[in-house]
C-alpha cells in the first residue's frame, strides 16, 4: 500500500535524520519536487516530465517564502509515480494553520492576485484525516521508508488478462478507430507500444504525442524504421502537403492533450488509428473526451479499458486519495462546499479540457459568479462567470498600447487591445467562462434557459451591469448557439487557440444604455474591417454557411484607422492590432482626407513596406 506523508517543516530541510534517511544534504526553499536518485528540484511547472516514471518516494515541497505553493495538478502527477509500499513526503511549513496562509498558486488562477485558500485546505484536511495518513507536526526525521532500490521498475512487463485481451483482439477488429482509455497506472502506454511494435513487422507504424519528449520510454525504445515519430504540427502538414501513409497504423499517445479537430483530421487521414489517453483529468483531460470524440467520426469506432493497476495493488490509499482529492469520483460527504463540488462534477462530464486549476479557482476564486438549474435536487446545467472590466484610464491606454496585460479581464482587454476599442476596458462587464448541461440532458433548451435566467437575474444587480461578454472556439453551431441567445459577434481572434484548435469569437450582450452603444460601435468596427482581415478567405471557406453580415471592408481611412497609425509609428501598437489599418492604408484606392495629406501617407506607407507584405 501506498501512502502520504506530511512533515511539517519551516525553513531549509536540514535536520539530519531526515536527510540521512534520504540521501539528500540539502533542499532549497522553493516550491518543487525530488525524486531518485538525483534529488535535482523539478519546478511544478515541468511536473508532466515525471509521466512514465516510477520511484519508491518523492518529496513535494509546497513551502514557499511568507506562505506555502500547493499546485495540485504537479501533486496529483508525482503521485502516479509511487511505487507499491512508497510514500510521497509532503513538506508543509505550518500544516495546523495552512488554511490561512497565502497560497502562491492562486497567482495562476486568481487574476495575479495571492490569497489564502481556506475552503480547499478544509476539503484536503478532511481527506488527509478520512484515509489515516501520518502527519508528523515537527520535523525529527520521517516515517519509516521502504528499502527500496531506486530507478528499478516495479510495472511488471507481462500482461495481464485485461492488456492480453487487447493485444490479441485489437489488430484484427474491424473497427477503424480505437480508444483506449485507463487511470493513471495501469499500463496502457506499454500495451500500445507493444502493440505497435507487434503491428509494425506488416504495416508501417507513424506515433505522435504533445511532444517526442512527453512519449514513455517504451515508446523511445521501439522507434525504427517502420516506426516513425511525428510532431503533430509536422503531422498535420504531411497530410496537408499529400503525404501518403498507405496502410499506416497511426498511434496517438494521451490523445485528448490534443485539440480535438487534429483527432478529427488524423481520423480521417488514417485507416487505422488507436488512441490512448488517460481518464484522469490532471493532464488536461476529461470524461467528456470519451463522450465528444466518437460523435465527431465518420468511421466504424471502439473503445477499450484497462482498470486493474499495475504499479500498486486494488484499494490504494493513496490513489483512492488523490480520486477523492480531484473529484474523480463523486464523495460529498467530505466537503463542505457541495455546490463547487457539484459544480466541478458537472463541468468534468460536460468539458474535456477541465482540469485541477478549475477545482481551485472554484473552491476559493474571487470575482466569479456561479449559476444554476437543478431537476429533482440534481444539478443538470449551471453558468460559471467572472467579472469584468471597470478599469481606470491609465491602465486602459497602457492595456490599448500594449504595455500592461494584466491578469483577468480576457474578453475586454482583448476588445480594447486587438479590437481598438478601449472603452471595453471601462465598463463593468461579466464574462460566461463555462456553460455546462449534463450530457443526457442536452439539446432540450436548458442551456438557452441558463442563460436567460441569468441575463435577467445580472440585470438588476448593483452597481449596474454594462454587458455580458462570452468567448468560444468559432464553429458554426456555437456561433447560432449564443446568435440564438441575443449576442451580438464583435471580434474573432486572428490565430487559432492551441487547446481547441479553433479561433475564438468573442460576442457581448448589451444591459445598459452604455452598454448597448458600446455593443453598436463594436459590431460596427467589427463589420467594417472583418474582410480585410487576413483569415477572412479561411473563415468563409470554414463556415460556408456564416451569414452573419454582409462585410463593409471599407476603404476610407477614419480617426480610428489615423490614432492605430499613429500609435504603431511611435512604437505604442502592435503590428497585429493595426494590421487592417495599415492595410487599408496600403489599398490603392485609398481615400484622401482632410487631416491626411500625400506626404503623410507616403510615410505610412513606408511602413507598411517595412512590417507586412501587400
Amino acid at each position: 500500500m501506498r501512502k502520504l506523508a506530511i512533515i511539517n517543516c519551516r525553513g531549509v530541510l536540514n535536520t539530519p535524520s531526515f536527510l540521512a534517511e534520504m540521501g539528500i544534504r540539502s533542499t532549497l526553499l522553493q516550491p518543487s519536487i525530488l525524486t531518485p536518485p538525483t534529488f535535482k528540484p523539478i519546478p511544478f511547472s515541468n511536473a508532466k516530465s515525471l509521466l512514465g516514471n516510477e520511484y519508491p518516494f518523492a518529496i513535494y515541497d509546497m513551502r514557499a517564502e511568507n506562505g506555502v505553493n500547493f499546485n495540485l495538478d504537479a501533486f496529483a502527477i508525482v503521485a502516479g509515480t509511487i511505487q507499491e509500499d512508497g510514500t510521497l513526503y509532503l513538506l508543509c511549513p505550518d500544516w495546523k494553520n495552512v488554511e490561512h496562509l497565502t497560497d502562491f498558486d492562486s497567482l495562476r488562477w486568481n487574476d495575479g492576485k495571492a490569497i489564502a485558500t481556506p475552503n480547499f485546505y478544509r476539503y484536503f484536511k478532511a481527506l488527509v484525516g478520512k484515509y489515516g495518513f501520518e502527519i508528523c507536526l515537527e520535523c525529527r526525521g520521517v516515517c519509516h521508508t521502504p528499502q527500496m532500490e531506486m530507478g528499478v521498475r516495479r510495472t511488471p512487463l507481462q500482461f495481464n488478462a485485461e492488456q492480453q485481451f487487447i493485444f490479441e483482439n485489437l489488430p484484427s477488429d474491424p473497427a477503424s478507430i480505437h480508444l483506449i482509455t485507463a487511470p493513471r497506472g495501469r499500463g496502457k502506454s506499454t500495451l500500445a507500444g507493444k502493440l505497435a511494435e507487434t503491428i509494425s513487422q506488416a504495416n508501417p507504424v507513424v506515433i505522435t504525442a504533445r511532444s517526442h519528449s512527453a512519449l514513455p520510454n517504451f515508446w523511445k525504445q521501439v522507434e525504427g524504421e517502420n516506426v516513425r515519430f511525428f510532431a503533430p504540427d509536422r503531422l498535420i502538414q504531411a497530410m496537408e502537403n499529400g503525404e501518403k501513409f498507405a496502410k499506416t497504423w497511426l498511434f496517438i499517445d494521451e490523445a485528448a492533450s490534443l485539440p480535438l479537430p487534429m483527432l478529427q483530421q488524423c481520423c480521417e487521414h488514417f485507416d487505422k488509428v488507436v488512441l490512448t489517453t488517460t481518464t484522469q483529468n490532471y493532464e488536461g483531460t476529461g470524461r467528456g473526451f470519451e463522450l465528444k470524440l466518437p460523435k465527431m467520426l465518420n468511421k466504424p469506432f471502439k473503445h477499450w479499458t484497462l482498470s486493474e493497476p499495475l504499479r500498486w495493488g486494488e484499494n490504494d490509499p493513496l490513489e483512492n486519495f488523490v480520486n477523492e482529492l480531484l473529484l474523480l469520483q463523486p464523495q460529498m460527504g467530505v466537503c463542505n462546499t457541495p455546490l463547487q463540488v457539484q459544480f466541478y462534477h458537472l463541468l468534468a462530464s460536460a468539458h474535456y479540457k477541465t482540469t485541477p486549476t478549475d477545482l481551485r479557482r472554484l473552491f476559493d476564486g474571487k470575482q466569479q459568479i456561479l449559476h444554476q438549474e437543478y431537476q429533482n435536487e440534481q444539478l443538470i446545467g449551471g453558468m460559471w462567470a467572472v467579472n469584468e472590466g471597470n478599469l481606470d484610464e491609465n491602465l486602459t491606454q497602457a492595456i490599448w498600447q500594449g504595455k500592461r496585460r494584466p491578469q483577468g479581464s480576457l474578453v475586454a482587454q482583448y476588445l480594447c487591445f486587438q479590437g481598438n476599442l478601449p472603452q471595453a476596458c471601462k465598463l463593468r462587464s461579466v464574462r460566461i467562462s463555462r456553460i455546462a448541461v449534463l450530457p443526457e440532458k442536452q439539446n432540450q433548451g436548458i442551456g438557452k434557459r441558463l442563460i436567460s435566467d441569468f441575463i435577467l437575474q445580472i440585470s438588476t444587480q448593483n452597481p449596474p451591469l454594462d454587458f455580458i461578454s462570452v468567448s468560444f472556439g468559432f464553429t458554426a453551431p456555437l456561433y447560432q448557439f449564443w446568435a440564438d441567445c441575443g449576442f451580438e459577434l464583435v471580434q474573432i481572434t486572428p490565430n487559432k487557440e492551441a487547446s481547441s484548435g479553433y479561433r475564438s469569437a468573442m460576442m457581448i450582450y448589451p444591459i445598459s444604455a452604455q452598454g448597448k452603444a458600446f455593443c453598436e460601435h463594436a459590431k460596427h468596427a467589427f463589420a467594417r474591417d472583418f474582410a480585410l482581415q487576413p483569415f477572412f478567405a479561411e473563415i468563409c471557406e470554414d463556415l460556408p454557411n456564416f451569414r452573419q453580415f454582409q462585410p463593409l471592408a471599407e476603404s476610407k481611412l477614419n480617426e480610428k484607422d489615423w490614432q492605430n497609425l499613429t500609435a504603431f509609428a511611435e512604437g505604442k501598437r502592435a503590428l497585429s492590432a493595426v494590421y487592417v489599418s495599415l492595410k487599408r492604408l496600403n489599398l490603392p484606392e485609398i481615400t484622401l482626407q482632410a487631416n491626411a495629406d500625400k506626404a503623410e501617407i507616403a510615410k505610412y506607407r513606408q511602413i507598411v513596406r517595412e512590417h507586412i507584405k501587400p
